[in-house]
């Protein structure tokens, strides 16, 4: 999930599994300002990813990432690999770790 500062527009990249929420008190806390939702003209330009296709890595510019820690709980987990219908499975520290993410509580 791909959010932007309310105030600057700035992307994030949140890594959280499907089954669980974000929150949104907590990235916002991580962010250090209001979030709102990503227009997706501004992540298609600035990730080169469409929405429902946005990678964790390989974007155009250097996105802040973090990753929900329950994550860690699995042995594999599965991204979205550019497009809409394309996926990737990875261990989740080798993800965290190529997407440069923190690790943090952020489901609800």
């Amino acid at each position: 999930m791909a959010g932007s500062i309310e105030t600057s527009g700035k992307l994030f990249l949140f890594l959280v599994s499907g089954s669980n929420q974000l929150d949104l008190a907590k990235a916002a806390a991580l962010a250090g300002e209001l979030l709102k939702r990503a227009d997706p003209r501004q992540i298609r330009d600035e990730t080169g990813f469409a929405i429902g296709g946005v990678a964790p890595i390989g974007h155009l510019i250097a996105i802040p990432a973090f990753a929900d820690e329950t994550l860690l709980g699995f042995d594999r987990v599965w991204a979205a690999a550019g497009a809409h219908d394309a996926v990737f499975a990875a261990e989740p520290q080798a993800m965290i770790r190529a997407a440069q993410a923190v690790v943090a509580k952020l489901a609800v």
